[in-house]
This record gives structure tokens, sequence and C-alpha cells, in this order.
């Protein structure tokens, strides 16, 4: 097979094509993890006794403002043993703020504890204070598993595994797939 893109130190081409000027090189891809990635940042939340489940939204917008959408997931929330009265009244009352109010990445999220934070005196700059909490051991994975959702680092895995425009929720039995409305 032959490299349709050719690039020395005298000449660049494209299909035998002379390319002329200067190429910036930039891309809005994410490097992508491994499954097997993915499920070793997965475990060592699911292998605590006390999470009941953990969840996240992915979706490619639909939007049209001119700019290309991608799909991404986002909203990845954690729910306890000790948070399931208040998981279970968000889902009869208001499940939106099932995301907001359980979120891993929250400042404080009810069981993980959190890192505080407030803008610095010139209001520019977020600092973040030391850990608060009981449990750093699943903070500190849960909130490793977050990054990696949100990053966009697993987004190849999550939308082979899971499919597109969906609210996933993983318990230590099973994982549950619905679909989810967005605008």
């Amino acid at each position: 097979m032959t490299d349709i893109f050719t690039k020395s130190d005298e000449a660049r081409n494209f299909l035998g094509i002379p390319i002329i000027g200067d190429i910036a090189r930039g891309s809005s891809h994410v490097p992508q993890i491994s499954k097997e990635e993915f499920a070793a940042l997965l475990k060592p939340v699911l292998d605590h006794p006390d999470v009941h489940c953990i969840g996240w939204c992915q979706y490619t917008p639909y939007f049209d403002d001119g700019d290309t959408c991608e799909f991404s997931a986002n909203d990845v929330w954690l729910v306890t043993t000790h948070d399931l009265e208040q998981y279970e009244y968000l889902l009869e009352n208001d499940p939106g703020m099932v995301e907001e109010d359980l979120a891993v990445g929250s400042e404080r999220h009810p069981t993980l504890g959190g890192r505080p934070c407030h803008w610095d005196d010139d209001g520019r700059r977020m600092v973040y204070e030391d850990y608060q909490g009981e449990h750093r051991a699943l903070y500190d994975a849960a909130n490793a598993l977050d990054a990696a959702i949100q990053s966009g680092k697993s987004d190849h895995v999550l939308l082979d595994a899971f499919g597109d425009h969906c609210q996933v929720v993983v318990y230590k039995d099973k994982i549950e797939v619905e679909e989810y409305s967005h605008d």
C-alpha cells in the first residue's frame, strides 16, 4: 500500500501534489484509553463495599451553531449505600438533580467528601483546599474515573460499549443503559 501523504525535509505532498506553505498542526482529538484501561479505572470504584452505583450521560449534541457536534460523556455521579435515600428521592422528584447533587467532581459529595474551593483574591483563578472527608481512597478512585470519562479519553470505549444518546448506570451486577433525551 502506498502512503498517500509524504513529508520530507525537501518536499511535502499529498497524492503526489506539492503542498506549499506552513501547516499548523493541531487536533481536537484526545488520545484514547483502551477498554482494559477503562475497566482498571472502574473496578476499584465498583469493588468498594459502600458503592451502590455510578452513572453518567453520553451523547452527541443536536444543536447546529456551525461547529461540529461531537460525542462526549459527562455528568458523572456516584451513589453509595449511605446516599440511597437521597438518590431514590431525587429519582422520584427531580431526576436531573442526581447529576448535580451526587456529582463525583463536586466540591462536596455527601459521602465521598471533596475539595472545597473558592476564587482567589483577584477573582481569576479557582483555589482548591485539601481533601475533606472520610473516604479518600474511594474519592481518588472515583475522580480518576470521572477524569477519564469527562476528558474524552474514554469516548471510543463508551460509544462502542453503550452507544449514543444514553444514560449509563453501572451496578456491581448489571449495567443499565437507557435512552437519554437532551436539547
